[in-house]
């Protein structure tokens, strides 16, 4: 989900970057790693973090999830990310087989590291984050996680903005997905939740109106970060009752803000939902989640 508004200098900074020609045969800078995966289990999000390069070319990879989910935040820093704009044409990808995912990253900062590319989500098996589709009758599965078999194919992860190639020499990750797997399911039962029974589920909730529900969140984006410019990710979370009724809603915000203050939990108190459905057909309490970003181009 995309908040955005329009603003002439950013749109016009775009431009211009798109003018920049790729040379033909950009060779990547290659990031070997100097530490060991850490990973993080937070009272909100999993992180996996690991340090690649040394000295004043230390940069910095980082995986990220807020609930169990076949995809991750990305977020990338360091000095040879300086020049790489804000929402800007990026392509990502893990191995020289895989497809590239072309995706619009926005552009932040990771204290020491300096520069930083944030990628809301990154789907590891070569597919496109599915978008919002109210109208689609594929059922969402209630509980889905990192598959070790895509992790196994990872050779690295490089993110290409124009001629810049810059190549993390992760080798597979195999490991670091059932690690993120195990943190994001001890997540859900913080919530109250049971991951081996959502995981066997026939479906999980399924927001009604969900095209309305959407454009109130995305129609309100907050005055006072839109007149600073400010842009942020943030990641919402409901628990959803047995009966559709949203019991809960939390709000994460996944990048750094000082005004941005999201209507959504507001919105969705009064959503309907489908509830999730366990293997017998029994209507089950789940959760239901999704990232938010506010771009002002």
């Amino acid at each position: 989900m995309i908040a955005r508004k329009a603003s002439a200098p950013l749109a016009l900074a775009g431009i211009a970057l798109a003018a920049l020609a790729a040379p033909a045969h950009a060779k990547p800078v290659v990031l070997k790693p100097t530490t060991n995966w850490n990973v993080d289990y937070g009272d909100e999000v999993c992180a996996l973090t690991r340090i690649f390069g040394e000295g004043k070319n230390r940069h910095l990879l980082t995986l990220r999830q807020y609930w169990p989910s076949g995809e991750a935040g990305v977020i990338v820093a360091g000095p040879a990310f300086q020049n790489f704009a804000n929402f800007e044409k990026t392509r990502f990808r893990v191995s020289a087989d895989d497809p590239e995912r072309v995706v619009r990253p926005m552009k932040g900062s990771a204290g020491s590291f300096g520069p930083a590319v944030i990628f809301s989500t990154i789907s590891f098996t070569g597919d496109q984050p599915a978008p919002n589709t109210p109208d689609s009758p594929e059922a969402k599965p209630a509980l889905e996680q990192l598959a070790a078999a895509d992790g196994e194919k990872v050779q690295y992860l490089e993110v290409q903005q124009g001629w810049r190639i810059i190549r993390f020499d992760t080798g597979p990750l195999t490991e670091a997905f059932r690690v993120m797997n195990d943190c994001t399911a001890a997540l859900a039962k913080d919530w109250g939740l049971e991951p081996e029974r959502l995981r066997t589920a026939l479906n999980g909730p399924r927001l009604v109106d969900e095209a309305a529900v959407i454009k109130a969140i995305v129609a309100r984006y907050p005055r006072g970060a839109q007149a600073i410019g400010e842009q942020g990710v943030m990641r919402l979370r409901m628990i959803v009752s047995p009966q559709g009724e949203v019991e809960e809603c939390t709000l994460v915000k996944a990048t750094a803000t000082s005004k941005l203050e999201s209507p959504a939990c507001e919105v969705m108190q009064a959503a309907t939902f489908e509830p999730a459905r366990d293997a017998t057909g029994e209507p089950i309490r789940a959760f239901s989640a999704t990232s938010i970003t506010y771009v002002i181009e």
